[in-house]
């Protein structure tokens, strides 16, 4: 639940200097719960969650189209024009914000407890102090290797590789990365490599002393692919950036590179979106 000076109205063409200093330029979430008014008129006030894909509806209006990214303030502008176009002299539109949808990212690896560390909407948390929250690196964590793997805004085929701050000085810690819902931060052991995401048996995977360790080998050793992987996209995560592989072309006898796994990288399986 908000903080009670969060959950203050929002008002279209009324807003005052704190409404804006709390929510500015906010963009719904998937699982947020707005509660939608209209003045004077009571049998319009509803509560809506914002879903994570598909439309919604709103009373007299019927289907609103999408929420989940959709601004706030733009919503209810929407929402006034529209009733004043078809039914209402004035509409005015309200849009308290009863309840931010969950946000989590996920620290992995070289940590004292790796787990999913809750964000929060109205403050920023970095890679650095999530993984204080983890407790801390252990003595083996390659931390010179530590990413944030993210979706690409551009390319959902695609994932970016964000290095954590090299040490602790106060230069380093001004490039920390301000973590964003579904962000996974790797930590990697210094003689380790990740294989993570739709395989059997993610986890560490210690590299072999007498011969190469390639990306198929490594989900092979993983369990291999679960029923739900894309095995034509396995991304490799390492220090520079992201690497595509084709890995089912591979298995098939195909041509294409099978990188050999380099201590720190990390192997990632995207789900199939169908």
């Amino acid at each position: 639940m908000l903080r009670p000076f969060v959950a203050a109205l929002l008002c279209l063409g009324a807003l005052s200097a704190a409404d804006e200093a709390v929510l500015p330029g906010y963009r719904l979430f998937p699982g947020d719960l707005l509660r939608i008014s209209v003045f004077d008129n009571p049998e319009l006030t509803c509560d809506l969650r914002v879903p994570a894909s598909g439309s919604s509806s709103f009373p007299l209006l019927g289907d609103i189209g999408r929420l989940a990214d959709r601004p706030l303030f733009e919503l209810t502008s929407t929402l006034r024009t529209s009733l004043e176009a078809r039914y209402l002299r004035q509409a005015i539109v309200t849009a308290t914000m009863v309840e931010f949808g969950p946000r989590f990212a996920y620290v992995l690896g070289s940590v004292q407890q790796p787990s999913s560390v809750p964000l929060d909407p109205l403050r920023a948390v970095t890679a650095m102090q999530a993984v204080a929250q983890a407790g801390g690196f252990l003595d083996d964590a390659d931390r010179g290797n530590a990413q944030v793997v993210r979706d690409d805004p551009n390319d959902a085929r695609r994932k970016l590789a964000l290095p954590l701050p090299a040490g602790d000085a106060a230069g380093d810690l001004s490039r920390d990365v301000v973590l964003q819902s579904g962000d996974v931060l790797i930590v990697p052991r210094l003689d380790r490599v990740y294989v993570i995401g739709k395989v059997q048996k993610p986890g560490a995977l210690s590299l072999p002393s007498k011969e190469a360790l390639t990306a198929s080998k490594a989900i092979s050793l993983a369990g291999g692919f679960d029923k739900f992987a894309r095995q034509d996209a396995v991304q490799l995560v390492r220090a520079g950036g992201v690497t595509t592989i084709d890995v089912k072309a591979l298995l098939n006898g195909g041509k294409g590179e099978d990188p050999v796994l380099r201590p720190g990288d990390t192997v990632y399986v995207q789900e199939a979106r169908f």
